[in-house]
């Protein structure tokens, strides 16, 4: 069971919001002086304070693009050095790919947003081989943005609704997936919508939503907001699995109202309860 306290959370906070250098890094010093918790959590606890912190200063660097440029073309003209962006990344707190992805947009300004992403996705597009070269180093050294990190997360976020799934049939359940939902007419949908509701721990579940990630408040509360509330007032209540823990308070959270219920694993077996139909009994004829 992986659910952190506040006062530890905000220690973990704090070590990556203090640290200078690579994410990777960040993580690897993470799992040594937090051993308790996996890879996965704190990886998952870095890239939501990453993402907040590109969200609070993108503006800021945006603004600054045309200064990061010539700073670029300074460095890279006299080292001829494949890390330049990097490094620059590094010095702003930001992901390395942030980095290019701003400043593509403003060395090739007539290029439109789907040119600088395959830019991006396929750094031999771009015109000048050098900074081709920094953007290709950083699209495969960077874990917090890009094209390959989307990818992963993807991949990782459909291993655990397979899981899920697997799961839930060898429980018995009978359910409908998003697929079965989105065919009916159905714009948000859990990942399962129960056939039949059951009982987990007193209280009657007709959906599970499962997210391959930790759950913070922030985040939390936006999955309620824009996912979670709607599947509570169409379908009633329902459980989300934070497969790589939770913060303690965001069960709590007033927001969950009495439709959300926080889980960062399936459903145990003996805390579950499920509706059992009797049928009548027909005597077979005699002839």
């Amino acid at each position: 069971m992986v659910v952190i306290s506040v006062s530890r959370f905000t220690e973990i906070q704090n070590f990556i919001r203090n640290y200078n250098g690579l994410f990777v890094n960040c993580n690897l010093e993470l799992e040594a002086k937090f051993p308790e918790y996996s890879s996965d959590t704190l990886g998952s606890i870095i890239g939501k304070e990453v993402l907040q912190r590109v969200k609070s200063n993108h503006s800021k660097i945006n603004a600054r693009a045309a200064s990061l440029i010539k700073e670029y073309q300074s460095i890279a003209k006299q080292t001829l050095a494949h890390d330049v962006l990097q490094k620059m990344a590094i010095q702003l707190r930001i992901p390395s790919m942030v980095l290019c992805r701003i400043l593509l947009g403003k060395c090739f300004p007539e290029a439109s947003k789907s040119e600088i992403s395959e830019m991006m996705r396929m750094p031999d597009l771009i015109p000048d081989s050098l900074l081709a070269v920094n953007v290709s180093y950083c699209l495969y050294s960077e874990t917090m943005d890009g094209p390959i990190t989307d990818l992963v997360r993807r991949f990782i976020g459909e291993e655990y609704e397979v899981r899920l799934k697997k799961m839930a049939r060898e429980t018995g359940m009978v359910f409908y997936d998003e697929g079965d939902l989105r065919r009916t007419g159905y714009d948000k949908t859990p990942d399962l919508k129960m056939a039949v509701p059951f009982m987990f721990r007193g209280q009657v579940i007709n959906w599970i939503e499962s997210k391959a990630s930790f759950g913070d408040m922030d985040s939390h509360k936006r999955y309620v907001k824009d996912q979670l509330s709607s599947y509570g007032n169409r379908f009633g209540p329902g459980i989300v699995i934070y497969w790589f823990g939770y913060l303690e308070s965001i069960v709590d959270c007033p927001e969950n109202g009495n439709y959300v219920i926080v889980t960062d694993g399936f459903p145990a077996k003996d805390e579950m309860e499920f509706i059992k139909f009797d049928l009548p009994a027909f005597e077979e004829e005699t002839q």
